[in-house]
């Protein structure tokens, strides 16, 4: 179940302060139980070591229990505890989108079965990577099949653009279920999110990424994807097809496209939700 109540349970020092720090750098609420205290029966999820796994005792409504053991790889344990708290346990997961709206400081949006996931704002082409490449690590090393990889690059820095192309097609060569748009990104920064009293707030640079990963695009392909990428850069600077939006976000669509995002961030509402809602109301393209 997506936002249920975390739990530490662990005798454990070390584990308990390396998960402490993490949660608290992601904004995320949890309590401590002691060993000895009961377990509540309301949903949950609880962490804990798997020395320790076998104390908590087993109910017709069980927690979700994720236990981390010192062979685990740490980083992978705090996102999947990401995943499960924002939405939901599974044993795996199906689909990863990355949204990414290119500059000096470059936006990362990530999206997980649909679902924001969470979003970094990177300063180095070489930790957009490096961050694209654990996520992906951490949900296929437990799928048994490929899972569907969705890239969304916007077009507003050619240079950038077509270098995190090459590398995406250069590390992932081959794989099935693989498909990268490119996306135009008129206006995608003029866009306002009220995030008042929300425990993180997400920046600019990350907001101009969902903006992008709620449009439609040009699919590109291994073959051919120089050709389309520089066409789709030159439609860009001509504003080809972009008239209702900006006509949309001029007059009244500021708001509107604000809070579907905000519905995004919150967990109220997948991509795919979001993008259809946008488009019913001639929001977006």
């Amino acid at each position: 179940m997506r936002n249920s109540p975390l739990y530490i349970l662990t005798a454990d020092l070390s584990f308990f302060y390396r998960v402490n720090k993490e949660l608290n750098k992601l904004r995320i609420p949890f309590k401590i139980l002691n060993l000895n205290k009961i377990i509540p029966r309301h949903p949950s999820i609880i962490l804990t070591t798997s020395k320790e796994e076998d104390l908590i005792e087993q109910r017709d409504n069980n927690p979700v229990v994720l236990a981390y053991s010192e062979n685990d790889d740490f980083d992978n344990y705090i996102i999947k505890i990401l995943a499960t708290v924002k939405i939901g346990f599974k044993k795996s997961y199906s689909e990863l989108l990355f949204s990414v709206d290119p500059g000096k400081k470059t936006g990362l949006m990530i999206f997980l079965d649909g679902y924001y996931l969470y979003s970094y704002c990177c300063f180095k082409p070489s930790e957009l990577i490096r961050k694209i490449m654990k996520y992906i690590e951490c949900f296929q090393i437990e799928n048994q099949n490929d899972m569907k990889i969705t890239f969304k690059l916007g077009n507003g820095v050619l240079a950038i653009t077509m270098n995190l192309v090459n590398q995406i097609y250069s590390i992932y060569s081959g794989r099935k279920n693989l498909k990268i748009f490119i996306i135009d990104e008129f206006k995608s920064s003029k866009v306002k999110v009220n995030q008042k009293n929300k425990p993180r707030r997400v920046s600019k640079d990350e907001l101009s990424a969902l903006i992008l990963a709620l449009r439609d695009g040009v699919e590109i392909n291994q073959n051919e994807y120089i050709t389309l990428i520089k066409q789709s850069y030159k439609n860009r600077s001509n504003n080809s097809g972009n008239e209702d939006l900006k006509k949309g976000e001029v007059s009244h669509a500021k708001p509107t496209v604000g809070e579907i995002a905000l519905k995004v961030i919150d967990g109220d509402l997948t991509v795919e939700n979001a993008s259809d809602e946008l488009k019913a109301q001639n929001l977006l393209k």
